[in-house]
């Protein structure tokens, strides 16, 4: 099936691209383009051409059902390849013991200002019962906005739920530490065929105009300014990155908007554009949806 994809860039300018794909796609589909995922949030038939997939940045939300019917709702997050979908099994904490979910929905909402998401509903699946010696990854975000994690998790989620901000999560380990050097000499070696095109675009990059040969030197230079902003930051005062302690490690937050994701100047930026190429990984930071702390 041949599609035209159709989107608003960051400075708001319509863009356009062909687009097939292996099975016909509506509302609530998910595709991949320019190392960005979008959400399909209405289809055009035309006349004149091949329908028009009208896209926007995809995120999506977590619902949780509880069997006695109350719903607990996560922040919204970014869709990235990792995301939770329909058959997706998880664990969070409950009294403070692990209880297992499996994702059994999922559907295209929108939220108050108009904007849409997949909303992803989850439903206990009881594995914790069965006597298994390993659960499924845990998501964290749920247990930070309960009451194990400090009063100031849950506003900073609330606030950004309230406002339709993306919300962005990283962790260290009980006992570790940044290895910041590890983080710049990863960026160092970093090669043109590994970054993706929306991460040279948020890193200041105009493929439509830019020389090739100056891409790569662009985006080190940013990606070395942000993990220094974000180093400073979260040793320094705080101002746009929020710190809490969890479960004897440590949690690090970030709320933004999609157009912050190309701000110099935004945590959320600093901390999307470190995670998209993975220099907070080699940093030692864990993605908070499936972190690896102790519970």
């Amino acid at each position: 099936m041949t599609y035209n994809l159709v989107h608003v860039t960051r400075t708001g300018k319509e863009r356009v691209h062909p687009y097939t794909s292996g099975a016909e796609l509506g509302p609530g589909d998910v595709v991949r383009l320019e190392g960005r995922d979008w959400l399909v949030e209405r289809v055009e038939e035309r006349d004149d051409g091949p329908a028009r997939l009208v896209a926007k940045p995809a995120r999506y939300r977590l619902r949780l059902r509880h069997p006695d019917g109350r719903e607990e709702l996560g922040a919204f997050r970014r869709f990235r390849p990792d995301a939770p979908r329909v058959g997706h099994t998880f664990s969070t904490l409950e009294d403070g013991a692990p209880v297992s979910w499996q994702v059994a929905d999922e559907r295209l909402a929108f939220e108050e200002q108009g904007e849409p998401y997949l909303d992803l509903t989850a439903e206990r699946d009881y594995t914790e019962r069965e006597d298994q010696p390993d659960l499924p990854e845990h998501e964290l975000e749920h247990a930070l906005a309960r009451t194990e994690a400090p009063e100031a998790a849950a506003t900073t989620l609330a606030r950004a739920e309230e406002a339709g901000l993306f919300v962005e999560l990283v962790a260290l380990e009980p006992g570790e530490a940044p290895d910041w050097d590890e983080a710049a000499s990863y960026i160092d070696t970093l090669i043109l065929d590994e970054i993706e095109d929306d991460l040279l675009v948020t890193c200041g990059v105009n493929p439509n105009s830019d020389p090739r040969d100056t891409w790569l030197d662009t985006v080190k230079e940013r990606l070395r300014t942000d993990l220094e902003q974000f180093r400073a930051d979260v040793e320094g005062d705080h101002d746009e990155i929020e710190e809490w302690d969890f479960q004897d490690g440590r949690v690090f937050a970030a709320v933004g908007s999609f157009e912050d994701e190309a701000n110099p100047d935004s945590g959320h930026g600093w901390m999307t554009r470190l995670l998209d190429v993975s220099a907070l990984t080699a940093a030692g930071f864990a993605r908070v949806r499936k972190a690896e702390l102790q519970v």
